[in-house]
């Protein structure tokens, strides 16, 4: 069977990736494991407002400060990919998003995703997810819960409780290659289906290209589950100017 293939968690050197966007974007048209679909679209989610180890980021405007122009420039370089490969496939800029080190300064935040086509956080416990749902409708992208095992990272609550809270705050859950054996998840999947969630599709590519040979396996799953119309595709929002300098 043919897929209509969407893999939106990529990393390049921009941050702890090994691969450009132009490199990512050609192994996944010349992988052998997915000539045979149809690879429609890939995300590059890079690491954003990562503090310095050696220091701490006390006040918006040192925040602002350190990342402003450094977000610019990653939007401005994922734009001039989607142009150069357009016609083959699409590029998404998503942008991922470290909860621990970044849960005190979310206005911050939201001011710099201009261009930005969605979120990923990772690290979320049970109430940093309840924070983003109380506050997911005034983020200007979609929010997405970043490869994320939920009943070992939510393991005090149920998981009808998980799945409607990501369900009324319009919060993505991602199927992550990291949750592989998939059949670890069944549990989780049979939830999913009864409840107003998308599923995002994403490797989490580093330095290993191997990891897009999962990709027929992951969307397989999703479709075992009747969740084919979930799965989210990110609509590409309009930046304004950006300098590379």
């Amino acid at each position: 069977m043919s897929l209509r293939i969407y893999n939106l968690h990529n990393h390049t050197p921009f941050s702890d990736g090994a691969y450009t966007i132009d490199e990512l974007c050609q192994a996944h048209l010349d992988r052998a494991s997915l000539r045979n679909h149809e690879v429609l679209g890939i995300g590059i989610a890079d690491h954003l407002f990562c503090t310095p180890s050696s220091r701490e980021v006390h006040n918006e405007k040192e925040f602002e400060r350190l990342f402003a122009k450094e977000t610019r420039n990653y939007v401005a370089m994922v734009k001039e990919a989607r142009q150069q490969w357009a016609g083959k496939l699409q590029v998404y800029c998503g942008a991922e998003i470290n909860w621990p080190l970044n849960k005190g300064l979310l206005d911050s935040v939201r001011a710099m995703l201009d261009g930005i086509d969605y979120v990923l956080f990772e690290f979320v416990d049970w109430a940093g997810l309840t924070q983003l749902a109380n506050q997911a409708r005034r983020w200007p992208c979609p929010v997405v819960l970043a490869h994320t095992d939920v009943s070992l990272q939510f393991p005090n609550t149920s998981l009808d409780q998980v799945v409607r809270t990501l369900a009324n705050a319009r919060i993505v859950y991602e199927l992550s290659a990291k949750l592989m054996p998939l059949a670890n998840q069944d549990r989780w999947f049979r939830v999913v289906p009864n409840h107003r969630v998308q599923v995002a599709i994403g490797t989490d590519t580093h330095d290993d290209l191997s990891c897009l040979d999962a990709l027929p396996e992951l969307h397989e799953y999703v479709l075992k589950f009747g969740l084919g119309e979930k799965i989210f595709v990110p609509a590409v929002r309009a930046a304004e100017a950006v300098s590379v300098s």
